[in-house]
């Protein structure tokens, strides 16, 4: 049979009918919309009562939100792995890149709660974790630690219930299961709470094993950030708050895995300054050498000054200050390091670890929040801009990237 030649017919429904078809059609797509998937819930644990307790804490996988095009926001936090690979964050949004930060992948889970003051470790390509402190710096709401060993594909979410804190550090975890975490409150008559708490579990739980309020050793008025060169030795920075002796750079060493500390002085600051004061930065170790960042505040002008140590902590020494105001400074290895001064926005470089300063260009760029994956290759910062540098920072251009 020829289909071709096959006469149409055409069967013309009665107007009764039709109607009827399109009262039932409206019904179904009336019914038919999306539903809603409840929110993961956290359980909540009792507030710590001793600075050894254990704090059992519930861990929900939470998947992260599919891929959309999504509005292009400001980058609050960047690590760059490799000239490719790297996370960032925004006050709203956990990203990663795999294109050196033209495209960036929204991997945030459901119901994260960042905001701007959120800290983040990035391990590698799969192991993260992002410290988040409660919205407006709030005492009392505690800590969420989100963490992801997929690489973002899913996270999980554990409380740290610690309720006279509201800053949170950068976490630092030496390896997938051991890290720390710093968390304090806000300064009061020149003096702040600062807890260290320990997880043995990749983050799931959390101990809270040092306070700077009670008799452990860490008599630092302010915790300014912690590192560890292993499962035993760490180093948290800080100064001795007020009424203290602050015209010396002042650290705190552990040798226990901070169950325990001693508060150490660091050599004076050379050159005849006066009116001395001191900010440390996080210490940054290179198997046993360390690395302090301090800026010091003095009479005539401001510093930063790479202090020194060979020995893991025990005995520091001083390299050349260099006359800028910088709060934030860049370590990259034992010779290369990057600070911008705050009040000029030039960019400075040393590559002898400290030896000597210099600018690296003679523009403004007022980069803040920096990441180097070697002497030559780095990205930046600044405002709303993401910029990017393959001579050392010498010249930077714009990345104008896109978030989905």
């Amino acid at each position: 049979m020829n289909m071709d030649r096959m006469p149409i017919r055409i069967t013309l429904l009665p107007l009764w009918l039709l109607a009827v078809v399109l009262i039932l059609a409206l019904a179904a797509c009336a019914n038919t919309g999306t539903t809603d998937v409840p929110s993961a819930t956290v359980t909540s644990t009792p507030a710590p009562t001793s600075a050894t307790q254990k704090i059992p804490t519930t861990a929900v996988k939470v998947a992260s939100n599919p891929g959309t095009s999504k509005p292009t926001l400001a980058l609050t936090a960047i690590r760059m792995l490799d000239q490719h690979n790297g996370w960032a964050l925004t006050a709203s949004s956990i990203l990663k890149t795999a294109d050196g930060g033209a495209h960036w992948k929204d991997v945030t889970p459901a119901n994260a709660g960042l905001n701007q003051y959120a800290k983040g470790q990035f391990m590698n390509g799969q192991y993260a974790w992002i410290a988040v402190g409660p919205y407006q710096m709030q005492e009392g709401a505690g800590i969420v630690v989100l963490r992801t060993a997929d690489g973002g594909a899913s996270w999980q979410r554990s409380k740290i219930n610690d309720p006279l804190v509201s800053i949170v550090d950068v976490p630092h975890f030496l390896n997938a299961q051991q890290g720390w975490l710093e968390i304090s409150a806000m300064p009061d008559a020149g003096h702040s709470e600062s807890d260290i708490w320990h997880s043995m579990d990749g983050g799931q739980t959390w101990s809270k094993i040092a306070t700077n309020v009670e008799n452990n050793g860490l008599y630092l008025g302010h915790v300014t950030g912690i590192s560890f060169n292993d499962a035993q030795n760490g180093i948290a920075a800080g100064d001795r708050g007020t009424g203290g002796d602050n015209s010396v750079p002042s650290l705190a060493l552990t040798h226990n895995g901070g169950q325990s500390w001693q508060v150490l002085l660091l050599p004076h600051v050379l050159g005849g300054y006066m009116g001395l004061a001191n900010q440390s930065q996080p210490p940054v170790f290179f198997g046993n050498v360390v690395f302090l960042p301090v800026f010091v505040s003095t009479h005539t002008g401001n510093l930063l000054i790479l202090y020194r140590s060979n020995d893991g902590g025990q005995n520091w020494v001083q390299t050349s200050p260099a006359h800028i105001f910088a709060r934030n400074t860049y370590v990259l290895d034992v010779n290369h390091a990057w600070a911008t001064d705050s009040q000029s926005g030039k960019l400075y470089r040393t590559r002898d670890g400290g030896g000597n300063w210099s600018a690296v260009s003679n523009s403004a760029y007022k980069l803040g929040a920096l990441s180097f994956t070697d002497a030559n290759t780095g990205w930046g910062i600044a405002g709303q801009q993401l910029l990017h540098t393959s001579d050392g920072g010498a010249s930077w251009q714009p990345i104008h990237y896109a978030i989905a």
